[in-house]
């Protein structure tokens, strides 16, 4: 696909790219800068060429595609409303030493997330109760861990947990959970009890665009659609969509960089990490012919911090992504793309 020109004035990653919207395609301009927290450091710093991280333009999965939960989500998309917050990490019990229960937290700014992880524990009684659990040392912080689930019959009929389809807990018939494995990642503050407690999917990473409450802002695909906007998005689609994080991770009012960060329970051993996420911002000029310009200054609408597949291991790796949109210009020669770094001064 052409794409205008671009001129990058700084160290980040930018692409343009035509992208459909409710009211016809855009030509959205996303940035993305990668920072890492040297080891000993309280400060971020900005990652070298060769480690800036590209703009995906579609998820990435723990395992396989469509059975498995997201590991890094797509960038590509035209807004959002709030800023995403998403810990891609692995809890650890304190020193490493293995335990029965132990908590995991993130704080970003004003928005946090406490987990509690249990060792592996079965249902007993058809989902009547719990085992206790085994001694763990460390999880993976994923949705396949945290109550959930899917299941259909031959007939399509079925039940699901439109929240997490990936989880573990919901079934058709409970007495098939006997002897099976409980969820392993809960909510502290609404402990699983027995097969009916049937509380919200806990975790910290992203959620596919087909769970809820994400499902529920993708608007009506119905015959009306059909017959009066097809191949256009529906209009009563709600940019909230595209927000990737669980609930309790998005900045409704979007963060600006400087918030203070700190992570619980996602270092070997059990430790934690603290550092404030960088002031810096980014400008986007578009330039069309026979268009006057148009600039914007867009919040900073995604935050990923990565303790696992980063330069440093568990060190944080931090992706940050703005992004701004107008209407597609006729021809992509016709325009340019002007991105810069704006400090605080």
């Amino acid at each position: 696909m052409d794409q205008p020109p671009l001129d990058n004035q700084t160290d980040f990653i930018a692409h343009p790219q035509l992208l459909l919207d409710k009211d016809g395609e855009k030509l959205v301009a996303m940035v993305k800068a990668t920072w890492v927290l040297p080891p000993g450091g309280d400060d971020l710093e900005l990652a070298a060429e060769e480690h800036q991280r590209g703009l995906r333009a579609a998820a990435i999965p723990w395992g396989l595609p469509g059975e498995s939960s997201t590991l890094f989500p797509a960038d590509f998309c035209v807004r959002k409303p709030g800023t995403d917050v998403v810990l891609v990490a692995r809890g650890y019990a304190p020193q490493s030493q293995p335990v029965e229960q132990f908590d995991v937290s993130v704080r970003v700014g004003p928005v946090s997330k406490v987990l509690r992880v249990f060792g592996l524990r079965v249902w007993e009684a058809a989902g009547a109760g719990l085992s206790s659990p085994r001694p763990i040392s460390e999880l993976d912080l994923r949705y396949e861990h945290a109550w959930g689930g899917a299941e259909f019959n031959d007939d399509g009929q079925g039940v699901e947990e439109a929240r997490n389809p990936m989880g573990c807990g919901v079934v058709l018939d409970p007495d098939s959970l006997t002897h099976q494995p409980a969820p392993q990642i809960e909510d502290p503050f609404n402990l699983i009890s027995s097969v009916s407690s049937e509380p919200a999917p806990a975790g910290v990473g992203a959620i596919q665009r087909h769970w809820q409450p994400r499902r529920g802002y993708c608007g009506s695909y119905d015959e009306k659609w059909l017959d009066e906007r097809a191949p256009l998005l529906p209009s009563d689609e709600d940019d909230r969509v595209n927000q990737v994080a669980t609930p309790d991770l998005i900045a409704t009012t979007p963060l600006r960089g400087g918030e203070a960060v700190a992570l619980a329970g996602t270092m070997p051993g059990g430790g934690g990490v603290s550092f404030s996420l960088p002031q810096v911002a980014v400008e986007i000029e578009f330039q069309v012919k026979d268009r006057a310009p148009e600039v914007f200054r867009p919040h900073l609408d995604t935050v990923i911090i990565d303790q696992l597949f980063g330069v440093g291991g568990a060190q944080p790796t931090v992706e940050l992504v703005w992004r701004a949109a107008i209407v597609a210009p006729r021809r992509m020669k016709d325009g340019e793309v002007i991105v810069r770094e704006i400090r605080p001064t």
